[in-house]
């Protein structure tokens, strides 16, 4: 009883250190990425690329991400090494963001930035789902509640993870404002390649949970369906069970239009908020409200998910709405210059991806959780898909109109993913 004891301990002792090096590697690359999303158009921008250069620069990260995330989300599926592919995307996006200032062309920081997003492609569905596979393992060390022979992963600790990510977005796109503000745009680089250099080194700590366990867990799975199908000997209840073990589709294309109304607008805000008359300083802050909030959103929605009268699909409703009041919003800061508006907006905003991402993925880790990394790789191909066509349609319009006059319009689109979501 004791040796069973000390074991007890030490599992959770490596637990402990496995998820603290995992979400701390997570943090400080959420630093750095969205100080690159927020002021990289700035960087383009004083490089002398116009606005419609800068939407086709930056399409081609989208691009990357929605190429190669599924396809590495897969392969990491089957061979179980997540640690592997998270710390060579780390490696690697140090070396890109060293290759920044090499050039000027147009044609050179396309194929950067599609470099870039293959290599969010490898690092997210990876890091994502070995959270999910240290916090189940931790779970069933612990024997919390079991479904058809795998642990459930509760929306509050889904949340710990997107929190830690929310936080690191603030902190990324307040301090790199302030570093821009007093060294100027070119220190953005520098910015980047510490951050992800410390994001790399609590990184290589990280363990992954064994390949052997997760072939054991599968074969279970499918020995205790066996059991089922024999047990009722009905064939159709035996289908009805397969079906809600999957992950449907229609989640996916409902984000699609959330994600295509709104990303293009996302990607340009400090370029809006500075055309409405606001510092670089002031606009980081705005930008900054959104992570902030996210990271209240992420915890208060973790929380009422794992309430069993609030679904997922009632919680990424609620995301889409709080979307479209965010384009509505930034339509009037726009037309006004009112800080106000953007604020408001911001607020939306952060609660938005917060019921949204919290009711999408625990829908996901729990509905496939041999498949985690290859469903989250497919989840990050649909917003990079969205985010292309969604680059290509605004930049076309925006030749021909101001994002001030499209912004009310685009609003409306996240609404279509309302209607969808109630089929989920």
């Amino acid at each position: 009883m004791k040796t069973l004891k000390i074991q007890f301990k030490s599992d959770e002792q490596r637990f402990s250190v496995n998820k603290f090096s995992l979400i701390t590697a997570v943090f400080f690359a959420g630093i750095a990425g969205y100080a690159y999303f927020a002021f990289l158009p700035v960087f383009l921008y004083s490089k002398g690329f116009s606005d419609g250069e800068i939407i086709f620069t930056l399409m081609w990260m989208g691009v990357g991400m929605a190429v190669f995330s599924w396809f590495f989300g897969r392969i990491s599926d089957r061979t179980g090494r997540r640690k592997l592919f998270f710390i060579v995307a780390l490696f690697s996006q140090i070396i890109v963001f060293m290759l920044l200032n090499l050039n000027n062309s147009i044609i050179y920081h396309c194929i950067l930035n599609f470099i870039r997003g293959s290599l969010l492609g490898m690092r997210m569905p990876a890091s994502d789902a070995l959270f999910a596979d240290i916090v189940e393992k931790s779970n069933k060390k612990k024997e919390i509640r079991a479904n058809l022979g795998t642990t459930e992963v509760s929306g509050t600790q889904l949340s710990l993870l997107s929190a830690v990510k929310s936080t690191g977005w603030a902190i990324g796109v307040i301090g790199s404002s302030f570093v821009i503000t007093i060294f100027g745009i070119g220190s953005l680089v520098l910015f980047l390649i510490i951050t992800t250099t410390i994001s790399l080194i609590f990184a290589i700590p990280v363990q992954d949970i064994k390949k052997g366990e997760i072939i054991e867990k599968k074969r279970d799975i499918e020995r205790t369906k066996e059991e089922l199908i024999v047990q009722e000997s009905v064939k159709g209840k035996s289908e009805t069970k397969r079906k809600r073990a999957k992950v449907k589709s229609l989640l996916f294309i409902s984000v699609f239009f959330r994600q295509f109304g709104l990303i293009a607008f996302l990607q340009i805000i400090s370029l809006i908020l500075t055309d409405a008359g606001l510092s670089i300083g002031l606009a980081g802050f705005v930008i900054a409200l959104n992570p902030i909030l996210q990271i209240l959103a992420m915890v208060l929605s973790g929380r009422i998910i794992d309430n069993p009268k609030i679904s997922e699909k009632i919680m990424v409703a609620v995301g889409f709405i709080l979307s479209a009041l965010t384009l509505f919003c930034y339509a009037g800061g726009s037309a006004t210059g009112n800080i106000i508006f953007f604020i408001m907006g911001q607020i939306c905003l952060g609660f938005a991806w917060g019921c949204i991402y919290t009711g999408a993925v625990k829908y996901i880790v729990n509905r496939a959780p041999l498949d985690r990394a290859f469903y989250m790789g497919i989840w990050i191909t649909d917003l990079q898909v969205a985010k292309i066509i969604s680059y290509l349609v605004f930049a076309f319009l925006w030749v021909i109109f101001s994002p001030t006059l499209v912004l009310p319009y685009a609003a409306l689109i996240p609404l279509v993913g309302l209607v969808l979501v109630l089929w989920l």
